[in-house]
């Protein structure tokens, strides 16, 4: 396949071809990781398996799961569906469009455009593959119908309020439409179903016991089928309006139910550690396999036979054999999530990062190849990584209120810091000496811990107390958004910057061992209509970072980049962002000090978000990157600064050559 993009060729062999390498956008050098997962679904014939993400629509062939295609790059892919025949292929995405693929030749055959720009849920094919259909999330909530083959709109039927209602379904026929409805002061959860022609509500369901979230119809249509999170299954007679049957047998598990055309009612029952396949109607377990992580989607295939069951940083597809002692289980890495940081190892031969509710993975960076340390899932949550000074890469992760410290590759925690009661937030800091460590609570106080001993001990513990608590003026809260949502150490580990999502946007100097304020750093204040900010979510975005000579300080908010004086905090120059990077957040310097990466959100409009390289002492942009197709969250530069690398919330590493701007 020689484009991996909408205008792709006919589906051929690609063994021995480099999936780093495709689709790259021009900069960059390869990439990591194949995008956050958003959607799966199989083809109706079993011959291909689609996973849809952040950077567009993988195509892999079963069961080898070999990666065959990429499309749909421009900005990724929310929501993904086969048609019935396995010819076309439907993608969704976020605010933009829907589009119809030619499964065989790769290219693009329509698109259409989404009324209003709102989200839908994932879009379904007729029977005979000529419509293609959607309810849509608006106030006055509509079911559209669109021509598969030219895009026309052919109907679109009001059915009410639709805010709020999660998840959507449709029954086998595409004549019912089904969907959860979220509690409100006035009414309490339910499933209802409308008829999707008339757009008429037939039934609605009440009074069951947890939410269920997981939803399908009998091949009749007669019956919807609801999954709850406490082990329990329902099943309501549509016509009747009645609750006709309930499975309890399950235990503590989500459940999944799903009906097979030769088996029946089967299910999925997904706990925190492993996955029981059941046929309901026999109370037969079928087969168990472990699983590890949040389970973002769970999809059988048309015939029931396969099971995909998808977390943050790995799918696994389980399918069922003839004989009962021979089911098969194949795992499918490279989908990562959102990560928060990067670093390299001191060599360089390994990049790691931290993610967001998953595991560290490390890269080998001459092969691209990813793995788990250890093969095991570190504890805890949203963790960070950091390279020691004795050159270790060192993850600090979230576990109840506390903190734990722990060496990548290493089965035992080096410490474990006691938090505040109510839990920390996600800043975090490692102070570049390797001694001290910060984070915030959630009431906007700055928790400091120092290490007492020198070295690590014999029994892999170190010593660490808590060495001092900033707490924060009042003025730096507002509301219920106020924590810090950025701290830096300075290189010496003496001094500590933060910046606060505040009314007043404040951003402070501190000092570590007396922790009190240096200086406050100067922020500008953003502009104001009637006294009212233009967009709270605004003053949500803030980033700051120290040079690594100690010297400068940068700090990140809406619309401009700011560079002070780290001894008196005085303003050295203040960056203005174009209209595309109004969001530069995410900030680091390279190791020589003389450069600045820094990388925007996302906004509206964008297909594509900017990074940025500055010239330190001018303020001048000598280069721009466009890759991420949603947030760039971190960064990490090569020793000899010819590379940068980032991390976006799309579940994209990219590498950056940066040897032509220097």
């Amino acid at each position: 396949m020689e484009n991996k993009n909408s205008t792709a060729v006919a589906l051929r062999s690609i063994d021995g071809e480099d999936v780093t390498m495709w689709a790259l956008p021009e900069g960059a050098i390869a990439r990591l990781g194949r995008g956050r997962n958003n959607d799966v679904a199989f083809s109706p014939d079993g011959q291909y398996f689609a996973v849809g993400t952040s950077i567009g629509l993988w195509l892999y062939e079963l069961p080898t799961l070999s990666p065959i295609a990429l499309w749909d790059t421009a900005r990724g892919t929310s929501a993904v569906a086969f048609s019935a025949d396995g010819r076309w292929i439907v993608t969704y995405t976020f605010v933009e469009n829907l589009k119809v693929w030619d499964v065989q030749s790769g290219t693009c055959v329509t698109q259409i455009e989404v009324p209003n720009k709102e989200q839908c849920p994932r879009p379904v094919f007729s029977q005979d593959g000529q419509h293609i259909t959607t309810p849509s999330y608006e106030r006055n909530g509509k079911i559209y119908t669109w021509c598969a083959r030219t895009g026309a709109q052919l109907n679109a039927t009001e059915i009410g309020e639709t805010y709020g209602i999660y998840p959507f379904l449709f029954s086998q026929d595409r004549n019912l439409l089904a969907g959860r409805k979220r509690s409100t002061d006035s009414d309490p959860e339910s499933i209802l179903v409308w008829h999707v022609e008339t757009g008429e509500q037939i039934a609605c369901f009440t009074g069951y016991s947890e939410r269920m979230n997981n939803l399908c119809f009998s091949p009749d249509g007669k019956y919807l089928t609801a999954g709850s999170a406490d082990g329990t299954i329902q099943i309501w007679n549509i016509e009747s309006g009645q609750l006709a049957t309930t499975h309890t047998d399950s235990g503590d598990t989500q459940m999944f139910p799903y009906y097979s055309p030769e088996e029946g009612l089967i299910a999925a029952a997904i706990s925190k550690r492993e996955v029981e396949v059941w046929h309901i109607d026999r109370d037969e377990k079928i087969d168990t396999f472990e699983h590890r992580g949040d389970s973002w989607h769970v999809c059988f295939s048309g015939d029931g036979a396969q099971l995909a069951v998808a977390s943050p940083s790995e799918i696994q597809i389980w399918t069922k054999s003839n004989n009962s002692d021979a089911h098969t289980l194949s795992t499918l890495h490279g989908h990562i999530p959102t990560m928060d940081t990067l670093v390299f190892s001191s060599d360089e031969k390994t990049l790691a990062a931290g993610f967001w509710r998953d595991n560290v993975l490390l890269w080998d960076v001459a092969s691209r190849h990813s793995y788990r340390p250890d093969g095991e899932k570190l504890p805890g949550n949203s963790h960070n990584v950091y390279r020691s000074p004795s050159g270790k890469i060192i993850s600090i992760n979230g576990s109840g209120n506390n903190l734990n410290m722990q060496e990548v590759g290493e089965s035992e925690p080096i410490v474990e810091l006691i938090g505040p009661e109510g839990g920390l937030g996600r800043a975090k800091a490692f102070a570049p000496t390797g001694h001290r460590i910060a984070s915030a609570d959630k009431d906007s106080n700055i928790h400091i811990w120092e290490r007492t001993s020198p070295l690590k001990s014999a029994q892999g513990s170190e010593s660490w107390e808590k060495h001092t608590t900033i707490i924060k003026n009042e003025e730096f809260t507002y509301g219920v958004v106020h924590s810090p949502t950025g701290l830096a150490f300075s290189p010496d580990g003496k001094q500590l910057a933060s910046i606060s999502r505040s009314r007043d946007w404040k951003a402070c100097l501190w000092d570590v061992d007396s922790g009190k304020q240096i200086s406050e750093l100067p922020l500008t204040p953003l502009p104001s209509r009637g006294g009212r900010y233009i967009s709270t979510y605004r003053g949500y975005d803030t980033g700051i970072a120290f040079s690594p000579r100690g010297d400068i300080i940068a700090g990140g908010k809406w619309g401009e980049i700011v560079f002070w004086d780290a001894t008196d905090g005085k303003t050295l120059m203040t960056l203005p962002q174009p209209e595309e990077s109004q969001r530069p957040i995410t900030l680091c310097f390279s190791p020589c000090g003389e450069y600045l990466a820094s990388g925007a959100w996302w906004q509206g409009g964008l297909q594509k978000v900017p990074i940025r390289l500055w010239k330190v002492e001018t303020g001048k942009n000598i280069a721009t990157f466009w890759g991420h197709t949603t947030d760039v969250q971190c960064f990490a530069f090569s020793q000899d600064n010819t590379l940068l690398v980032s991390g976006g919330h799309d579940g994209a590493i990219y590498l950056w050559d940066l040897s032509p701007h220097l």
